[in-house]
C-alpha cells in the first residue's frame, strides 16, 4: 500500500495558483522596467530640449523660436510627469504582485509541510507494522522450535 496524501489536489491547486502569481509577479516587473525606461528616455529628451532652450537663449533667436523651444520644454516636463506617475503605478502594482506571490508560496510550503507529517507518520506506521509482523514470526518459530514444559518432562521420561 502506497501513500497518499488526501489533500493532494488542494496542493496541486496551490501550486497552479503560485505558478500563475510568479507570472504576474514577472509582467508587473517588466511593465515597471518598461515604464522605467520611457521615463528615462522622456527625461533625457527634456535635458537635451533645455540645453537647446539655454544655448538658444544666449544665442539670436526670435521670441516665436524661444517660445517654441520653451512650449518643448513645458509639454516634455509634463510627459515626464506622466511618466513618474506611471513609474510609481507600475512599482506599486509590482509589490502588490510580490505580495500576491508570497502568500501563495507560503500558503503552498503549509501543505507541503503537512504533506511530508503525513508522509513521516505514514512511514513509521507502515514500520512499526512490519515490526509487529516480524515479531509475530519470530514468535511463533520460536515455539514451533521450544519444547513445551509438559513436552518435557515426557522427553524425559522417555529417556530414562
Amino acid at each position: 500500500m502506497s501513500f497518499t496524501f488526501r489533500l493532494q489536489r488542494v496542493l496541486e491547486l496551490r501550486e497552479e495558483a503560485e505558478q500563475a502569481k510568479a507570472r504576474a509577479f514577472a509582467e508587473a516587473s517588466d511593465d515597471a522596467d518598461q515604464a522605467r525606461r520611457r521615463q528615462d528616455a522622456i527625461a533625457s529628451l527634456r535635458t537635451l530640449q533645455r540645453q537647446a532652450l539655454d544655448a538658444a537663449a544666449r544665442g539670436v533667436i526670435t521670441a516665436g523660436e524661444l517660445q517654441h523651444l520653451s512650449f518643448l520644454v513645458s509639454a516634455l516636463d509634463d510627459r515626464l510627469a506622466r511618466a513618474s506617475e506611471d513609474v510609481r503605478e507600475a512599482e506599486r502594482l509590482v509589490a502588490d504582485t510580490q505580495a500576491a506571490l508570497q502568500a501563495a508560496s507560503r500558503d503552498r510550503r503549509v501543505l507541503d509541510r503537512l504533506k511530508e507529517r503525513h508522509s513521516e507518520r505514514w512511514q513509521e506506521a507502515a514500520l512499526q507494522q512490519d515490526r509487529l509482523a516480524m515479531d509475530e514470526i519470530a514468535l511463533s518459530q520460536y515455539t514451533r522450535r521450544t519444547p513445551t514444559p509438559p513436552e518435557t518432562a515426557a522427553h524425559h521420561q522417555d529417556l530414562a
